[in-house]
């Protein structure tokens, strides 16, 4: 059974897809080539796939998660899991 989030993101997913807004996604990186709000992925509808089979296979997380807990120092460039825990440890997420 479907909740009201799965709905509205069924919802989000339909606009992305139909070019009405921009993907949810909030990674900065716009130029990258698995972002969903890089134009010719939003040509194509791609969503997130691409980003996240990247992060597994490199052992990382996706900057949205970094995004989600707060905003990430000038810089940043440890997205591995062990630099997620000390982005959380900054922003005080236990």
């Amino acid at each position: 059974m479907a909740d009201n989030k799965d709905e509205q993101y069924q919802t989000e997913a339909q606009g992305c897809l139909a070019g009405a807004k921009p993907h949810f996604c909030s990674c900065r990186d716009v130029a990258c080539l698995l972002n969903p709000n890089n134009p010719k992925n939003r040509a194509k509808g791609r969503g997130c796939d691409g980003c996240i089979r990247k992060c597994l296979a490199q052992g990382e997380i996706p900057s949205c998660f970094f995004n989600e807990v707060g905003t990430t120092q000038e810089g940043w460039d440890d997205y591995t899991y062990a630099g997620f825990c000390r982005h959380c440890e900054i922003h005080g997420v236990e």
